[in-house]
Parts: structure tokens; sequence; C-alpha cells
């Protein structure tokens, strides 16, 4: 009995000494590598991939190993969902669901008005969620995208303070379509929290397949610069239309620097003979204005119009004031999947749309990426657990 008394302190120690060895390991040696990695993109895909699983919402698709699912978020916002996952070498997996079915989430992709990329979003009477995405007054994100990152990091923020707490700092941020424009939100939103430090010592890697454009140039210059070019990777596949839009209009005074070589060249029209002068700003303010008429107008209907439809959704929703900008552009190194002439053949007859989908985006990484499993479309390795 003495003996055993003097061994117990000894026994605790090692179990507080192992303890701390283990969350140390997660906490301060990161498992993330900058540069972009063809096998995490591919395996990714995948799990956006189980979004497409519609037939029962609590059944759970398992499309690739080494991952583990420990939470999905209820339907919120504009029918928005995302799920976490952890890797087997304790990487954090955010995945972003996509557009769907319901009028809502296309209300979401529609709606084009800007917002500065600080501010606060009311989502009830009782609920305001304060956000930062970037330090740089001037830039501005799409107000559709934020309103589905608003609700949804509303919900997953308790749950990243659980991992933090638990030592995680890896996390990996996934989504396709409208999925892969919200990842944007998400890794500048922890970015800024690690600066600010709430969550320090995080290591924030992003993979946005499909993405519209969700930002403007102001925006895309704080985020690259906060990312380093090395740690977020827009993939495009080049047949796709949907990461082409929004359509984007840039006006002179709102989206350029001043002083600029274009704005400075009215001052120089007065060097000109009458007639010359006449004719070139005669040009000079139609192009000018013509491109002011378009953004008004975008504004109108794809900003106030849209908006008005989706208070009817969530009538609580108040959102910080538009910026009067639609020059729309996508952060991130590009990584561009160019549809050859193999993939044109193999796909020759598939339905419209197919080059959004998943399966083809898989099918080009192979086709520029070695070290892949073959090719198997994801309806044919989906495997329900019930």
């Amino acid at each position: 009995m003495i003996m055993y008394y003097r061994l117990l302190p000894c026994r605790i120690f090692f179990i507080l000494f192992f303890t701390f060895v283990a969350f140390s390991s997660r906490a301060q040696f990161s498992k993330l590598k900058p540069g972009f990695d063809a096998q995490e993109c591919e395996d990714l895909l995948k799990i956006n991939a189980i979004f497409q699983d519609t037939t029962r919402t609590a059944s759970i698709l398992q499309h690739t190993t080494g991952y583990t699912l420990l939470y999905r978020t209820p339907n919120v916002g504009l029918d928005n969902v995302a799920d976490i996952w952890l890797r087997q070498d304790s990487a954090v997996v955010l995945a972003i669901r996509g557009t769907t079915t319901k009028m809502e989430s296309f209300l979401e992709d529609f709606y084009c008005a800007m917002v500065p990329a600080a501010g606060t979003l009311q989502l009830t009477n009782e609920k305001a969620f304060d956000y930062k995405l970037a330090e740089d007054p001037k830039a501005a994100v799409h107000a559709g995208f934020l309103i589905g990152f608003g609700y949804l990091a509303e919900q997953l923020k308790p749950k990243f303070d659980e991992l933090y707490a638990k030592g995680y700092r890896d996390f990996m941020i996934s989504g396709h379509s409208q999925g892969g424009a919200l990842c944007y939100y998400f890794s500048a939103w922890l970015m800024y929290k690690r600066k600010q430090g709430e969550f320090k010592g995080i290591t924030v890697k992003t993979y946005a397949s499909a993405p519209p454009k969700m930002g403007n140039m102001y925006f895309a210059y704080d985020y690259d610069n906060a990312h380093l070019s090395m740690w977020t990777f827009s993939i495009v596949n080049s047949a796709d239309p949907v990461p082409e839009m929004p359509l984007t209009t840039q006006q002179l005074e709102i989206d350029m620097n001043e002083p600029n070589p274009i704005l400075n060249l009215e001052a120089r029209f007065n060097d000109l003979s009458w007639l010359k002068r006449w004719f070139v700003k005669k040009a000079f303010n139609k192009m000018k204005n013509s491109a002011q008429k378009s953004s008004e107008a975008y504004q109108k209907y794809l900003g106030k119009y849209v908006g008005d439809f989706i208070h009817k959704s969530l009538p609580e929703l108040q959102l910080p004031n538009p910026v009067k900008t639609t020059y729309f552009v996508r952060p991130g190194v590009p990584i561009v999947l160019s549809a050859n002439e193999a993939y044109k053949e193999k796909f020759k007859n598939a339905a419209l749309y197919f080059d959004h989908g998943i399966d083809p985006y898989r099918y080009l990484l192979r086709q520029y990426y070695q070290g892949l499993e073959e090719f198997v479309p994801v309806l044919n390795i989906k495997k329900r657990i019930d």
C-alpha cells in the first residue's frame, strides 16, 4: 500500500506529461504546407461531393479514407450548410455547401450588391454578428455571399472555439461553386481572428473550386497580401461559366486608385484644338458615363430588387449600407484546368452545365497533375452509411 501511494504521483505526472505532449504536437507543428497539393484538392472535391446526397439529409456518404465527419450545421440563412471534418493528421476541414435548388439559394448568388468587408450583420432582432474580412476601408464583398457566411459563421464559431481549445491549429477551408465563394469569407475571417489574437498560431489553407467572383479589387489586394499567395487556391475549369460571374463593371472614380493616368487625361484635353477637344471629351464622357449607368442599373436590379426578395425570407436581417461598386474580382492563386481535347471527347454528350460539376474538375485535375488514383465518377464511388 505504501509503495502504491509512492507510485501514484509518478503515474499522474506521466499522464499529465503525455497529455501535454499530445496537445503540443497538435498546437505547435503544422501539418499543412504552403503550395498547391493535387491530392489535397482531390480529397476536398470528394468531400464536397457529399453534399450532393439530397435523398436523406441525415445520411453521410463516405468518399475518402483518412477523414472523419465531426459536425454538420443545420440549414441556416439562405439554405446554407457546412460540415466540419477531421483529417487523420489532426487538420480540421471545413466544407461549405454550394447552391441548392431552393429559391433562397439562387437569390444568394444573384444578390450582387457590394457591402463593406468589415462591419456588423444583424441576423435577427436579438442576434448581431460582427465581421472583419479586410483592413482596407475600400474593400467590399458580395452581399448575398456575406449573408450565407454570416449565418454559417454564427453556427460554426463555437465549434471552432472548442477545436482550438483542444489544440487544433490547422484549418483547411473548401467549397465548390457558391461554397467556393464562401471559402474566401471564412479564410479571411479566421486570418483576422488570428491577427487579433483570438486564434493565435493557426494555419489556414483554402481550396475554392468553381468559385464565382465575390469581392472588389481592394478586397482581393488585402486578401492576397494576408495569404502571401501561398495558401489560397482558386480552381477553375476553363469551360465552366460560373467562375466568370457575376458580371462586372469598373468605374473610373470609384474603382481606381488616384491619381491615375486615365482621369488625369481630362486635364490635358484643354491643350487640344477646339474641335479635337470637343470630340475627345464627348467620347471620354460617353465611356465614363456608360460604365456608371451600367453599374447603377446593376445595383438597382441585382442589388435593391433582389435584396427585397431576400428580406421576405429573412425579415429581421439588416446589412451595412451598400457600396456603389460592381467591380467584382476573385482573389487567390489561380489553378486553371483547361478543357483539353481528351476532356471534350470524354464528355461530349454531357448534360447542360455539366462543366460546373465536381466530376469534370476531378477529371481535369488528372490531366495536369500526376500521382492521383484512376478517375472514377463520384456517382460510382458513393457508399451510403446508415
